[in-house]
């Protein structure tokens, strides 16, 4: 990587919205390619079936929040700086970390909660990524969703106009999946931090992967005239 490159992702600060399977391996991803400040928040606590697939946890984890298991993985590790922060995403206490990144990332579980952040995102004028998984009871795939001040392209809310459909409880994640789609956001988000955000969400602001089929397109969408979230903005 030219030393430009890595300068500029030394100096990025990047917030995780949500640490599951995805977030974590997004920020493990971020850091190995030398982002310099991750912060990430989550009011969730580590269980047994994080258990089974964070390979760098222990069973003394178990109960902990899953930030602060995230923590303890980066302590340590030089050429980067963790902050994690207990909380919903709605929480007050998350809003400085939205504010002070210059990308924020969102895997979250709940589609108000993946809105909420989008919503911020714009507000606050910062490039938003959004890695979502699909349940493995119906498909094996996901979607990475980009969206930049002055790229017209859509946002995360263009894209569902039905914002209040339910969603079957106790999804399931396969890991090959979530590893999949984090290391699509991870490419997308670096990308976005070395050669600029608005730059590659105009070229491609929507990434569908299909492990059954194993194959990923690229589109490009339109910011939705009607969005409650971003109003067509740019």
């Amino acid at each position: 990587m030219p030393d430009q490159s890595r300068e500029l992702l030394r100096r990025a600060r990047v917030h995780i919205a949500a640490t599951g399977r995805v977030g974590t391996a997004i920020a493990l991803g971020l850091h190995t390619a030398g982002a310099g400040v991750i912060s990430a928040n989550d009011h969730q606590r580590f269980e047994q079936e994080q258990l089974e697939t964070c390979v760098f946890s222990r069973t003394s984890d178990l109960g902990r929040f899953k930030v602060h298991v995230l923590e303890r993985f980066f302590d340590g590790r030089p050429g980067s700086v963790f902050l994690p922060v207990v909380g919903r995403n709605e929480a007050r206490s998350v809003w400085p970390y939205l504010e002070q990144a210059d990308l924020i990332i969102s895997c979250a579980n709940s589609f108000p909660a993946r809105l909420f952040i989008e919503q911020a995102a714009v507000n606050l004028r910062k490039p938003c990524v959004q890695a979502c998984v699909q349940d493995g009871r119906t498909a094996l795939g996901g979607v990475v969703t980009l969206w930049a001040p002055e790229a017209n392209c859509s946002c995360f809310g263009c894209l569902f106009t039905r914002p209040r459909t339910r969603f079957k409880r106790g999804e399931l994640l396969l890991p090959t999946v979530t590893a999949t789609v984090a290391s699509v956001a991870t490419r997308l988000a670096t990308e976005m931090l070395r050669s600029g955000p608005s730059r590659v969400a105009e070229r491609q602001n929507v990434v569908a992967v299909d492990l059954a089929l194993l194959t990923m397109q690229n589109m490009s969408i339109r910011p939705r005239p009607t969005c409650p979230i971003c109003g067509g903005r740019q």
